[in-house]
């Protein structure tokens, strides 16, 4: 069992799946951040992925991309995502 599931039947889905504006967590090199998908393709979706910087980037993933459920959050990626979850705003 993977650290990000919280119970042996988590639901798995395809990243095209999720409808546009659907927010997802998704592993970046060294961090977790979160993301929406933005546009979906027949063979591509559009990620807009936040930066703790205040920027936004867009990412293109494979529309099979499997797509994890941590309760009721889509996780994209392996390992524990809380711990390392990035901090956007320092005031709060």
């Amino acid at each position: 069992m993977r650290e990000n599931d919280h119970s042996g039947n988590e639901a798995r889905r395809k990243l095209c799946e999720l409808p546009v504006g659907a927010r997802v967590i998704i592993r970046c090199k060294h961090d977790w951040r979160s993301a929406a998908i933005s546009r979906l393709g027949e063979e591509r979706v559009v990620l807009t992925i936040a930066s703790p910087t205040g920027r936004n980037y867009r990412k293109s993933c494979p529309a099979e991309t499997f797509v994890d459920l941590a309760g009721t959050l889509p996780v994209i990626g392996e390992g524990p995502w809380r711990e390392s979850f990035v901090r956007y705003d320092y005031r709060w």
